[in-house]
């Protein structure tokens, strides 16, 4: 009996800090002005075709979430490079990683690569936990952006001060404040770097 309630004890103890862990790792959005929003599945598509990824290139993607561009456009061969500071939604992008992807194992071996602009694994993922504001852009052909209305000036800002001359950069949902998209299809804008 005794061993019986030390396990039921033990379980609920178990059960407990998993609620407040994930209270807490989820908690962390509420005090971020970019907190995790996934992109809906039927944006997905127009994204990478907007994008018109071609084999052998980098995407980057500022606040990758739960990688679900990261995925889709490493489906095209690319190699994508994901930012992100939620440890939740990084331990569950590097574990999907290390399963669709386990050649690559998350990308651990070509981080220095990535950091130089050399990597071009073939479709490969790899989620950093950085602050995106840091991000390299000048390794991106195409850089992902997904932000709430009043940081998009920033986000217009940083990748047009950041990125190389001829990336694509598709936003999800809300337009850069000053610049005019090359195209737009469902809520979904193309600019490129001139």
């Amino acid at each position: 009996m005794i061993i019986i309630i030390s396990v039921l004890l033990l379980l609920i103890i178990f059960l407990l800090l998993f609620v407040i862990i994930t209270f807490f790792l989820f908690a962390i959005d509420l005090f971020l002005d970019l907190p995790y929003v996934a992109t809906k599945k039927e944006k997905i598509g127009t994204i990478i075709r907007l994008a018109n990824i071609k084999k052998g290139e980098t995407v980057v993607d500022l606040g990758s979430g739960d990688g679900r561009l990261l995925f889709a456009a490493a489906k095209s061969g690319v190699h994508a490079v994901g930012y992100e500071i939620n440890p939740f939604l990084i331990v569950f992008t590097k574990v999907k990683a290390y399963f669709l992807f386990p050649s690559c194992h998350s990308g651990e071996r070509s981080d220095s690569r990535i950091d130089s602009g050399q990597a071009r694994m073939t479709g490969s993922v790899i989620v950093k936990r950085q602050n995106l504001w840091k991000a390299n852009l000048k390794i991106a052909d195409v850089i992902f952006v997904y932000g709430r209305k009043k940081t998009m000036q920033k986000f217009e800002d940083f990748v047009f001060q950041n990125a190389k001359r001829g990336a694509r950069i598709v936003v999800n949902t809300n337009a850069f404040p000053k610049k005019k998209p090359l195209k737009s299809e469902n809520e979904i804008f193309l600019y490129r770097i001139s």
